[in-house]
Order: structure tokens, then C-alpha cells, then sequence
């Protein structure tokens, strides 16, 4: 034992990490940068990264931080910004924050890369959910199982850049177009936040994502995954009026959202070809589903990676 007059040995601490640019390093989880970005003359060390810079905020929302915030190439900061709002699937025990996920090392998600390669102006935002955001709402989906938790989230990230990335001065851009984006278990966070966000959205990129998502938690009957996109679908019109001869008007349905599902396991399977026949027999021209060129349980992230990047380059808001 020992010596009871001899004071305890204190346990050391860890000095709060520190940036001179930036007062919120030290509320970051360990092993995250505030900012990924080639090196410039004053600041010659920094973490490398593609694009223009990418930030990592500690957005105080439920799983939120980190969010990383992409800006690519050439994009010159404007005023309204359009953004791609991307949720990953459950980690699997392979990565504990976004840094990790689309850092390139992981089944080959390069996400940033892609959009830079595009040429396409568009900002990707996303945050870091649970270890299980898994389809039905539960916590590890943070403020996201909330309806309309995504305008929320969006408000607070425009803030948080128009502080910290000095191309904006202290003035928070808007949000132009939105795209929304998920890849597998994230398929329960599209659905919650196309049904209720009042953002308008200008297309909807599923990923292997269209998993089955449990009962209503309110009329205990089980959900009706394809049901629920194709009614989304339907409701996504706008009602315009072309002229005939010149004169009179006829009343013509123009889609106001794009939705894009791709598939490759057997579960999400069955709900994307259910949708895609009440699709087929509802005469809807804004939904498509596609089997992965490879299709299986060994193919999930390639239904990610190869889809992601053709649906960045085909993409009509940006």
C-alpha cells in the first residue's frame, strides 16, 4: 500500500488542442483537423485534402460532430451555395468519424473527389451520425429522426460557415438547390426528411438504402417503404400551363423533385423493384431504379461509389 501522508499522484492532462485560425478545435473529437486543405505559404503544414478546403465543424446538434463541409475547386464562395447532403450508413466498427469515412482508404468511397473531378459547383455536407443509424428512426440518427431536422441542421452549418470561412466575411450564404443522399441504413433518414424538410429538393439519391424500416411507431402496422416513396413522388409536382393555339391553357404536371434509387443487395432489392413497378403502373417519369452493374451482398459499397460519382456528373441542379 501506499504511504496515506504522501499526497495522490495527480492524473496528467492533456493540454485543450489549439488553432490560430479557429476557436472550436478543442471541441472536435481527437483525430479530426478543423480544416483538410493543399498547403499554403503561411500555413505550409496543414492536412492536405481535394478541392478548395474541406472544414469540420462541431455542429451542436445530436450526431453532428464532426460535419464535414467540402468546398471544391473553382466553386468562389458565392452567395447561395448549392448543396448535396450526404448521411452514411451504419460503421461496421470500419471508422468512427467523416474524416475517415471519405478519406479515400475506405471500400473506396471518394466522395469529395468525385464532385472535384465533376467540375460541378456543388458543396457536400455531412455529418457524423451513430455507429447504427439503421433504416427505422432511432438515436443514432441524432436530429435527423426528427421531421424537418435537416432545415435545422442546414440553418446552423450556413452559420457556422459564414463565421469560419473567411471567403464569406461573417455573412452566412443561403442554400441554393438540394440534393439529398444516403447509402444504406441512411435510406430511413431520406425518407423521414424528403417527407417532412421544408427546404425545397431538387433530386434524391438513394444508395443500396431502400432496407425495410419497422412498424409506424403510431399505427404499429409495418411501413411501407416503397409506398411511402412512390406517394413522395406523386406529391412532388408542380401544376403549370402550357397554351394550345396560342390561346388556351392546358394544365401540365411538372416534377419539382428527382428521385434516383440504386440497389444491389437482396433486401433493399425488394423494396426497389416494388417501387419501381408502382412506378411503371403510375406513369411516373421522376423516379428511377437501377440494379447495380454488380449486384449482391459483396457489391453494397460499389452501389455507392460507382453511382455517386455518375449521378454527380448527370446531375441537373448544379
Amino acid at each position: 500500500m501506499g504511504d496515506p501522508r504522501k499526497p495522490a499522484r495527480q492524473a496528467t492532462q492533456k493540454p485543450p488542442r489549439t488553432d490560430v485560425r479557429f476557436d472550436f478545435v478543442d471541441k472536435l473529437p481527437p483525430g479530426v483537423p478543423p480544416l483538410e486543405q493543399p498547403p499554403t505559404s503561411m500555413f505550409p503544414f496543414q492536412n492536405f485534402g481535394p478541392g478548395e478546403a474541406t472544414y469540420y465543424f462541431p455542429i451542436p446538434l445530436a450526431q453532428c460532430n464532426p460535419t464535414g463541409v467540402f468546398f471544391p475547386t473553382g466553386l468562389g464562395f458565392p452567395s447561395k451555395i448549392n448543396v448535396i447532403l450526404y448521411f452514411h450508413g451504419h460503421k461496421l466498427g470500419e471508422f468512427t468519424n467523416i474524416n475517415e469515412y471519405w478519406a479515400g482508404s475506405l471500400h473506396d468511397i471518394r466522395l469529395r473527389h468525385d464532385i472535384n473531378d465533376s467540375g460541378k459547383k456543388a458543396v457536400l455536407i455531412a455529418p457524423t451520425l451513430g455507429a447504427l443509424p439503421g433504416s427505422s428512426l432511432n438515436a443514432g440518427m441524432g436530429v435527423f429522426r426528427q421531421a424537418g431536422g435537416a432545415d435545422d441542421f442546414l440553418a446552423e452549418v450556413m452559420r457556422w460557415i459564414g463565421k469560419y470561412v473567411p471567403q464569406y466575411k461573417g455573412v452566412a450564404p443561403q442554400v441554393g438547390n438540394l440534393v439529398l443522399a444516403g447509402h444504406s441504413g441512411a435510406g430511413g433518414i431520406l425518407s423521414q426528411q424528403a417527407k417532412t424538410m421544408k427546404t425545397p429538393i431538387c433530386e434524391v439519391w438513394g444508395f443500396d438504402s431502400m432496407y425495410g424500416q419497422g412498424d409506424d411507431p403510431v399505427t404499429k402496422k409495418t411501413i411501407d417503404v416503397a409506398g411511402d416513396w412512390k406517394k413522395k413522388a406523386i406529391e412532388s409536382h408542380a401544376l403549370e400551363f402550357d397554351t394550345l393555339w396560342g390561346m388556351l391553357p392546358v394544365p401540365k404536371l411538372r416534377p419539382t423533385t428527382r428521385f434516383f434509387f440504386y440497389w444491389a443487395g437482396s433486401s433493399p432489392g425488394r423494396n426497389a423493384r416494388d417501387l419501381q413497378e408502382r412506378v411503371r403502373k403510375a406513369g411516373l417519369s421522376n423516379v428511377t431504379v437501377e440494379a447495380n452493374m454488380h449486384t449482391g451482398g459483396a457489391y453494397h459499397f460499389h452501389a455507392l461509389t460507382a453511382n455517386f460519382r455518375k449521378r454527380v456528373a448527370a446531375a441537373s441542379c448544379f
